[in-house]
């Protein structure tokens, strides 16, 4: 199914029972709602379930390159949940995907009952604007190599699993070099621009134990500064994890949420 607005149009599938809880999934830079296919069949009999393609990712279309990405669609996601119409869901995001879930959770707070984490990075506090003389960097990264090579690298570093370094590779292929370079500038964007202030829903942070050291850390002080949160660490995972090991994020997943309240 397809929502659209003004500035572009998404794809989206739901899956579970009209009346129960909703959750949503927001998925990472080149991937679409594939993604999530493992958390679906483990959810979908007691949850409502919202997937769906990003700007410029999976059967979605680009936007303006001008627009915030990961706030503008946030502001679509909340736009598609008034047109399901769902109130309140629990919003899951991997990796760049937990910018989505964050922006979303900042200026509507009321509606986000809790946040899932997967191999994301806290917004909040912001970064240096320092951090902007990456951007060029990036983009010229991304013309110096060869398709077949960005997407190579691009997948090699972030999961364990043959199907998902494919599907990785498939994803660079199918959005091209030049907007996976205005990708990563998004991601500057992010750290730098950042959100207001700490925020206050529920939240589970998952990682990988095959993530970089660096990363584990970043996560690990992201628990520690968020009082009300949970962290739990899947093993014989990398940054894909809910694809390196979907039976324990999938357990994790479910202990989270069964102990919510208020859904």
């Amino acid at each position: 199914m397809y929502y659209e607005n003004k500035l572009g149009k998404i794809y989206y599938e739901v899956h579970g029972p009209e009346n129960a809880p909703a959750i949503v999934f927001n998925h990472g830079v080149t991937m679409d709602h594939r993604t999530f296919k493992e958390q679906i069949e483990a959810l979908k009999d007691k949850y409502r379930v919202i997937i769906w393609d990003m700007p410029y990712h999976g059967k979605s279309s680009a936007i303006d390159d001008r627009l915030h990405l990961s706030a503008t669609a946030a502001d679509f996601l909340m736009e598609l949940l008034d047109d399901l119409k769902i109130d309140k869901a629990i919003l899951v995001g991997l990796s760049f995907g937990s910018f989505v879930s964050q922006h979303a959770a900042s200026k509507h707070p009321a509606r986000v009952v809790a946040m899932i984490q997967i191999s994301g990075q806290s917004l909040y506090p912001k970064r240096s604007a320092f951090l902007n003389i990456l951007k060029p960097f990036f983009v010229i990264a991304t013309k110096i190599q060869s398709e077949k090579r960005l997407a190579k690298s691009f997948a090699k570093h972030k999961t364990i699993t043959p199907h998902t370094l494919v599907y990785l590779e498939e994803g660079v292929y199918h959005i091209g070099k030049k907007t996976l370079g205005h990708l990563f500038k998004e991601m500057i964007r992010d750290w730098v621009t950042g959100i207001p202030e700490l925020l206050k829903q529920p939240m589970l942070i998952i990682y990988g134990d095959r993530e970089f050291g660096a990363v584990k850390k970043m996560h690990q002080r992201w628990h520690a500064n968020t009082p009300n949160s949970e962290i739990v660490m899947i093993k014989n995972a990398h940054h894909i994890t809910n694809q390196d090991n979907p039976e324990e994020v999938n357990k994790a997943i479910l202990s989270f949420i069964t102990n919510l309240r208020h859904i």
